[in-house]
């Protein structure tokens, strides 16, 4: 779901980048009534988990590959804007760090994954969780449906990004692009929806009071000797660590739903080169920071070095994300202590 640069025309990424700018803006500011002492690192933790899982490519269809999004999962552990804010880190930490979704893009690819996905998820988590016990089964179940919606109305982000900034004459119409879009990530979203309900049930299970879901029910607070959240944060990290430092080596190399799409009435060789035909793929160009240090989930000069790559990026989305959900709770902090200060009381004459 990374969108290239030159896939949609100027005018229509600039406007999506304006619109995110603003969007991000509001979801930092309602964030900040959300963040506390426990949900600010464990933002940073669900940050660095989504950069891990979203390397691990999982097999679809012959030829086609998915990959973890991320706005469902997000908000479910940690709330709609809060999550917002999540996976646009990784957005951002992908494109600038490892040239993974074009720079002239990021409004765009925030728009779908960040924006439409995590609220989406977050409306359809709500809607299933009113049907369903507000458990750590129940969760886990309402997670896995909701990312499935959440996947394929993202998908059906790009297709009207497209429609209004794509000018590549093609062979297949919108309609199909559509269809194909919503079914391949269909199936993306029941893969997703495995994970993130798998990773959602588990922490409901050691510690329910970082479940955002399932706040206001008697799991709120943190059960009597349970895990301490320090220890829980450091097991959080080694689990990313060995999904992106070590598990990433088995993710399929086949293209994702998007890049498949987009390659649809091309012929391409063995090489994924294009030979032929009319897609959207031709019109991408390349990264910005195509042959920077850490481009590609590599290391510039060594081989085979995905998993340390993998390693930076969890280190180094964490990091970026627990600075700024700390530096936003402690304005939020600062804000409410001088509201609560005394006024100064006028000097008599």
């Amino acid at each position: 779901m990374h969108i290239s640069n030159g896939i949609i025309g100027g005018p229509v990424s600039l406007a999506y980048g304006v619109v995110a700018v603003g969007l991000l803006a509001l979801c930092l500011g309602r964030a900040r009534q959300d963040l506390n002492e426990r949900l600010a690192p464990m933002a940073g933790l669900v940050a660095a988990f989504i950069f891990a899982v979203q390397m691990l490519n999982f097999p679809v269809l012959p030829g086609v590959s998915g990959h973890l999004l991320g706005g469902a999962l997000a908000a479910a552990l940690v709330g709609p804007w809060v999550g917002a804010l999540c996976v646009s880190v990784v957005l951002i930490v992908q494109a600038l760090v490892f040239a993974d979704g074009g720079i002239s893009a990021l409004g765009l690819n925030i728009s779908n994954m960040a924006l439409l996905g995590t609220a989406v998820g977050y409306l359809a988590l709500v809607a299933l969780l009113k049907l369903l016990p507000r458990t750590a089964a129940g969760v886990g179940l309402a997670v896995f449906g909701a990312s499935i919606v959440s996947v394929v109305l993202a998908s059906q982000g790009f297709v009207l990004q497209f429609v209004l900034g794509g000018d590549v004459p093609l062979t297949i119409g919108y309609g199909q692009i559509s269809a194909t879009m919503a079914g391949v990530h269909a199936l993306i979203g029941v893969g997703e929806g495995l994970i993130a309900a798998a990773a959602v049930t588990t922490v409901a299970k050691v510690r329910p009071d970082l479940v955002y879901a399932l706040r206001g029910s008697r799991l709120e607070r943190p059960a009597p000797g349970g895990v301490p959240t320090k220890v829980f944060l450091l097991g959080g990290l080694a689990v990313a660590a060995a999904l992106a430092g070590g598990v990433s080596y088995l993710a399929s190399g086949s293209p994702d739903g998007l890049d498949a799409t987009t390659l649809a009435g091309c012929t391409v060789d063995a090489d994924g080169v294009i030979t032929g035909g009319s897609c959207i793929a031709q019109q991408a160009t390349d990264h910005e920071l195509g042959g920077s240090f850490l481009a590609d989930y590599g290391i510039k000069g060594i081989d085979n070095a995905t998993g340390l790559a993998g390693l930076i990026g969890v280190a180094l989305t964490f990091a970026v994300g627990l600075a700024i959900f700390w530096a936003a709770r402690r304005r939020r902090h600062a804000a409410a202590a001088a509201e609560q200060a005394p006024a100064p009381v006028a000097a008599e004459k």
